[in-house]
């Protein structure tokens, strides 16, 4: 797999030690590659965090911030949180605990669940306070309690933090996890880039078969996105494409040249409705158009389901209606099925219309995108026929597109109950077409 003379050089960067000097003459005459170039890339570098410009020193390459997670708390902010006094290790106090674990058990148990970079939140236990900071963590000393004179020695020895709050253990544990809980809330919606792929494994366009077997023994994935000499997503290439080829082909000629491309901003929810729909396992994330991820279809419902576990997660109306639902194949018409739940009934116990009309107007935007690849906006539903369902009724949606102009379409959608193949609701759904096909 090859890389771009930029990409070396920021792979050359991050390779150099912490503290190195990085200079434009230096990588010029390491790398062969001009001023200019170099200068580009050090940039870059700079932008990303691997390097940092020092008046009156040059520039620097420095360790680069460790991107955190949405539940990351460093040992400052635990701090703050629960109104900590900090009795030693300092110098420590941007460092984030991998874990935390409350010194509830015997010293034996604490055993298994000890390691550095855990937080261990302990009371007036000297035992268990010497035991966790033998085995590298910090600790978050609860009911303001003064910590003895050999444990704060065997901190400073270790170079390990404790801190003291004036709170009780379950007070703490409880701040802590209010903390956490409030920063989920506030990160509203997952996004692409949460949920990436950022070690991309990639082919150029100069590649050929012969290197997409290569690099799919090595990596043992079969999909890769492919890309110019700018880093510009120009295709995608899975094991159908190179089926039967010959290895000295170019894989320009056998790739998709349409593939699925979403940007780092997109929705988690909005991409996994694509991607189940119309039959995408693998997408390419680009800024600007240049590769910086991938994500497949196992990533995007993983995440997806975590996040519906989450509580405080705004689900739209559509998202919550359509999440039992599933795509059958049929050779004639666009088809789901699913069955009517608690949640899409009426006060008088049978399915709502305005959930019913829902599904039915989804299923036909879903048939226009699947099959002709276009998008969009509802005019006009009229709803011809209704018959009472209950919960638990297992139902079919089938979706036959009737007329697709140039910017109109006419889409008949029935809905028949499963089991017994009765029809029980008819509507016709008009709808206004995109510009343009969607890529």
């Amino acid at each position: 797999m090859s890389q771009t003379k930029h990409q070396q050089i920021l792979s050359f960067i991050e390779g150099l030690d912490v503290g190195s000097k990085v200079s434009v003459r230096f990588i010029a005459r390491e790398l062969d590659v001009s001023e200019g170039t170099a200068y580009r890339a050090i940039k870059e570098a700079e932008n990303k965090g691997f390097v940092r410009s020092i008046p009156k020193v040059g520039t620097i390459r420095i360790e680069g911030v460790k991107e955190r997670q949405i539940e990351d708390l460093t040992l400052r902010e635990v701090c703050q949180i629960v109104e900590g006094i900090v009795l030693c290790g300092y110098e420590d106090l941007d460092r984030t605990p991998n874990k935390f674990i409350i010194a509830a058990m015997e010293r034996e148990a604490m055993e298994r669940y000890l390691e550095e970079e855990t937080l261990c939140i302990v009371g007036n236990r000297h035992d268990a306070q010497l035991f966790a900071l033998q085995h590298g963590a910090p600790l978050l000393i609860t009911g303001g309690l003064d910590p003895e004179e050999d444990v704060l020695k065997l901190a400073r020895q270790k170079h390990l933090t404790i801190i003291q709050s004036p709170y009780d253990t379950f007070a703490v544990t409880t701040m802590i996890n209010r903390a956490l809980y409030d920063r989920l809330i506030e990160k509203e919606l997952i996004l692409v880039e949460d949920i990436m792929v950022k070690d991309v494994q990639y082919l150029t366009t100069k590649a050929t078969v012969g290197d997409w077997y290569e690099l799919s023994q090595r990596s043992s994935h079969s999909r890769f996105p492919v890309v110019d000499e700018d880093m510009i997503v120009v295709g995608m290439i899975t094991a159908v494409d190179v089926a039967g080829v010959e290895m000295k082909t170019s894989v320009v000629d056998v790739m998709n040249s349409k593939p699925f491309v979403v940007g780092r901003d997109d929705s988690v929810t909005h991409i996994s409705r694509i991607m189940v729909w119309e039959g995408w396992e693998i997408a390419a994330v680009v800024d600007q158009g240049k590769l910086i991820g991938i994500i497949s279809l196992q990533d995007v419902i993983e995440a997806y389901q975590q996040v519906q576990k989450q509580p405080q997660f705004g689900e739209t109306v559509d998202n919550l209606i359509l999440s039992g639902f599933r795509y059958v194949e049929d050779p004639e018409n666009l088809t789901i099925e699913g069955e009517i739940t608690q949640f899409m009934i009426n006060e008088f116990g049978s399915a709502s219309c305005g959930v019913l009309v829902t599904v039915m107007n989804m299923a036909g935007y879903i048939a226009l995108r699947k099959q002709h690849r276009l998008d969009a906006i509802t005019e006009n539903f009229t709803l011809y026929q209704l018959q009472p369902l209950i919960v638990g009724t297992e139902i079919r949606v089938t979706a036959k597109l009737l007329l697709v102009a140039k910017k109109h379409c006419n889409i008949e959608i029935n809905v028949y109950e499963k089991n017994t193949h009765d029809l029980v609701a008819k509507g016709l759904m008009t709808a206004r077409v995109g510009d343009k096909k969607l890529a």
